[in-house]
């Protein structure tokens, strides 16, 4: 499968089916939120350290839809027409794929919205918490401008 992801070593499964366009700008949004919360305080990161915590991730998201879809598709068939568990194994057999490949139809849209992967929450978590001080890292102590704190913010990200 050809990686179309911007990484050339891309590890993501989801990145990998992801078009680079798409990837591109999701790192973007996430590269321009570590510049936003460079300049907030350890109380606003806090925060913001928190939302990400609770901010469903695209497979999560995929999981909770086939899962409702399933269920919900089971019960009109059970009283209705058996016809509608076509659409249940349909849909489970896109969470299948999903699992084994990364790829089921609804991920395109999911990810054209801005839905991140878990990794990719993680790395704005890790910027974060490195601004507000987590972590004994040398390239932060010697960072004195609020430029030096976001471009070290984001270089740590990227190891």
């Amino acid at each position: 499968m050809e990686n179309k992801s911007s990484n050339k070593h891309e590890t993501d499964r989801i990145r990998l089916n992801t078009s680079a366009d798409v990837n591109k700008r999701i790192d973007k949004s996430i590269d321009d939120n570590i510049r936003f919360y460079a300049t907030q305080s350890k109380e606003r990161i806090t925060q913001r350290i928190e939302e990400l915590d609770k901010l469903w991730d695209v497979d999560r998201i995929i999981q909770g839809g086939a899962a409702g879809t399933s269920l919900f598709t089971l019960l009109l068939g059970a009283i209705g027409s058996k016809k509608w568990w076509l659409l249940t194994a349909t849909s489970l057999g896109f969470l299948g794929n999903h699992a084994i490949n990364g790829w089921s139809p609804s991920m395109y849209a999911l990810r054209s919205m801005g839905c991140r992967t878990r990794q990719e929450i993680e790395r704005e978590k890790y910027a974060l918490k490195a601004l507000r001080g987590d972590f004994d890292n040398e390239e932060f102590k010697n960072s004195t401008s609020i430029d030096e704190r976001i471009k070290a913010a984001i270089e740590v990200t990227k190891k």
